[in-house]
């Protein structure tokens, strides 16, 4: 049956559909994701969950196709871009939100500057979404394994584990003396997964909503760049007025902590890489080491020092 997507950019439509690239077929053993993609990598399959990273450059044909995921999975994205999931609204996928796929639902994206879309992913079993979402609020008419939304808040430390979980699994890939427990990953991914099932998005009108995901976009696009208020409501075609009320009413948060969660996140992957403190500070549009310093303990709860 056909899915009729709204487009951001009618006059681009999709190169392809995925259906038209064979993709990587798992072990039969592996019943939470049955096909891998040219654009993923798996860091660890088990019998509840599975783990894996996806990198999809804007200029590659699968960027703006509708596919349908391929497993119940939710999604931490890197790099901003926009989704729009089947019977959904589209909206700005970035490191401040966790994204909801679920097997067989199709979306699309577009892209938000050259970065491509770069995420983290965990993919999980039948029975453990089932008792997942068994206790969350549903919407009528929706398949009871589906997630009740298509994307949350999701909070830096919440952020920050499943990027060392990945982290982990990536060094444990790269040196096989230093393995995970399998059951360990297992817990720690239905820990997020419980973590991150928070009520979705604030309902709001939806002349409100596209014009709160528009500024975002806007400044998920560049958020070292300093942008006045005015400039974002006149995008919004908004009032400076109420474009702050219609941000904090949709998203949870201001604009100015939007854009301070976005920098911090950014930040994580040059301090892990060893970057001297000073300079990845700078380079995320802080002032100083001790104003970048105090942002991520209050983030965070550790140090930069103890993120490393």
């Amino acid at each position: 049956m056909p899915v009729t997507i709204d487009r951001m950019d009618t006059r681009t439509p999709p190169a392809a559909r995925v259906g038209e690239r064979q993709g990587i077929a798992l072990s039969t053993d592996c019943t939470v994701i049955r096909e891998l993609r040219p654009t993923e990598r798996l860091l660890f399959a088990g019998e509840s969950t599975c783990v894996g990273t996806f990198f999809c450059d804007t200029r590659d044909p699968l960027f703006d196709c509708e596919s349908p995921s391929t497993a119940h999975c939710i999604v931490f994205s890197r790099t901003p871009v926009w989704i729009h999931h089947e019977q959904g609204r589209r909206y700005v996928a970035d490191p401040t939100v966790v994204t909801f796929h679920n097997r067989g639902r199709v979306y699309r994206r577009w892209k938000i500057g050259e970065r491509g879309d770069r995420c983290d992913w965990i993919a999980y079993s039948d029975d453990v979404v089932r008792d997942a979402v068994s206790d969350r609020p549903t919407v009528r008419g929706r398949d009871p394994l589906w997630f009740p939304g298509e994307f949350a808040p999701v909070a830096p430390g919440v952020y920050a584990r499943q990027r060392r979980l990945v982290d982990r699994l990536g060094a444990a890939a790269a040196d096989p003396m230093e393995p995970m427990e399998p059951m360990e990953i297992d817990e720690e991914a239905a820990l997020l997964l419980d973590d991150v099932l928070t009520p979705a998005a604030p309902r709001a009108h939806p002349r409100e909503f596209d014009a709160v995901q528009h500024v975002r976009s806007m400044i998920a696009a560049s958020p070292r760049a300093a942008v006045s208020l005015r400039a974002l409501a006149e995008g919004a075609d908004m009032t400076p007025f109420h474009l702050c009320r219609a941000f904090r009413r949709v998203s949870g948060e201001t604009m100015t902590s939007y854009r301070l969660r976005l920098r911090l996140l950014a930040s994580l992957e040059s301090v892990r890489a060893g970057g001297a403190l000073t300079d990845v500070a700078l380079a995320h549009g802080f002032s100083s080491h001790s104003h970048y310093t105090a942002a991520f303990r209050a983030a965070f709860g550790i140090t930069p020092r103890m993120w490393r």
